[in-house]
């Protein structure tokens, strides 16, 4: 799985649980920037990125991430390789 790929799904689930574009998620910033998240939302985008991916986020991890980039890092980790999710 291409870490950019993985990377444009954590985006837009981040996006479509905060209601608001995928271009106003800057990956370099912490998930606490995206503009209109809290914790419930964020926590039903990680559910949405669980699913995608059929893996299982532990939940201390997103208090430890600090970026949207390093949780997209870290979600890309978790694939099987060779998987086509």
């Amino acid at each position: 799985m291409s870490a950019e790929k993985t990377l444009d799904t954590v985006v837009s689930a981040l996006a479509h649980q905060a209601n608001v574009p995928a271009t106003s998620i800057d990956p370099d910033k912490p998930l606490t920037a995206v503009p209109g998240i809290e914790s419930v939302k964020a926590l039903r985008a990680i559910t949405d990125i669980e699913d995608a991916y059929d893996v299982v986020i532990p939940d201390d991890f997103l208090f430890e991430t600090a970026t949207v980039g390093e949780l997209a890092a870290f979600v890309a980790s978790l694939i099987p390789e060779g998987s086509s999710v």
